[in-house]
């Protein structure tokens, strides 16, 4: 079953065209960061108003809720530190704080909210630091209009939370996974392609992928670790394992999606519904629906798999 969560997504999408973010404060004069560290403790609008580079420290801390910081389309940089981040709120738990126009790099982390919520982040790069380019541990978080989290020396994004959307999102050549989430996840117009592991790492339930890229991953184009997601219109191809792999859960769905020329399957779904249909198959594609049996050539574009589980023989 869809929940209300993304069922809200979808919603967004189609009306609005992701038209979303956090409520952060009303226009008032900004106050201006100008220099590598500061400290944000009151809620207010922040711009910063030139390149920052910050040597052994963090530059950017949030020990506040509903914080706006505009970059102003300005680079922070680092000096890759062990600890010491782009923007952090060094575990305060700080929520309704939205990040904007500007790009981060050189740090541990490039945005590290270790237990923030409702965290919104546009059109920021934050590729090129030494562990991951954004980690948030907390819940319904946005990313729109060009985020880019490229070649960092972790994952791309690691979000351990649910109810994140994402929109217009890029994270590739990272080390480790391009984007790893839990729960109840929205995914439009992303690519997550050349990534050391998994394109796609999702380890929860109620996801839904659309117009999404993930090829030539070192691992799978997308991972379910759970049942009830869906794929729809997205491409996942020549990825050294499985192009997307279903291993665990059933009624998961994957539809007028291609997947070809991956290392094993383009498709592995152990739990493949006994009466599943093809239609307007244009590309073919390996499906392999239990452990035991031996892969098969099937249709790419229309794959359906439920609660039904084939046991092994």
């Amino acid at each position: 079953m869809v929940s209300k969560t993304v069922l809200r997504w979808l919603t967004l999408v189609a009306l609005v065209g992701l038209s979303l973010g956090v409520m952060v404060p009303a226009a008032s004069a900004a106050t201006s960061i100008s220099a590598c560290p500061f400290t944000i403790t009151v809620p207010g609008n922040y711009e910063v108003t030139k390149n920052l580079t910050a040597t052994g420290t963090s530059c950017i801390k949030v020990h506040s809720d509903n914080v706006a910081i505009d970059l102003k389309g300005h680079t922070i940089k680092g000096d890759k530190t062990e600890g010491n981040d782009g923007i952090t709120d060094n575990c305060f738990g700080e929520s309704g704080v939205a990040i904007s126009h500007g790009k981060i790099m050189d740090f541990d982390d490039g945005i590290d909210f270790c237990s923030g919520r409702d965290i919104s982040i546009d059109q920021v790069d934050s590729s090129d630091n030494a562990g991951d380019g954004i980690d948030i541990d907390g819940s319904d978080n946005t990313f729109t209009f060009v985020v880019k989290a490229d070649r960092n020396g972790g994952l791309g994004i690691d979000n351990d939370s649910s109810g994140d959307l994402f929109s217009n999102v890029e994270a590739s050549k990272n080390k480790d996974s391009g984007i790893i989430v839990d729960d109840e996840n929205g995914f439009t117009k992303v690519t997550a392609s050349h990534n050391g592991d998994n394109g796609l790492d999702l380890t929860g339930t109620d996801n839904i992928i659309t117009y999404t890229t993930a090829n030539d991953n070192g691992e799978d184009g997308m991972f379910f670790d759970d049942f009830d997601n869906r794929v729809a219109n997205s491409v996942a191809n020549d990825n050294k394992t499985d192009g997307i792999d279903m291993p665990f859960g059933g009624d998961n769905e994957v539809i007028k999606s291609t997947t070809n020329h991956n290392g094993t399957d383009g498709v592995f779904a152990p739990a493949l519904v006994a009466r599943a249909t093809w239609s307007g198959c244009r590309r073919m594609a390996t499906v392999r629906t239990s452990p035991r049996q031996a892969p098969v050539r099937t249709c790419s574009t229309t794959h359906r798999s439920a609660a039904y589980l084939i046991a092994a023989a």
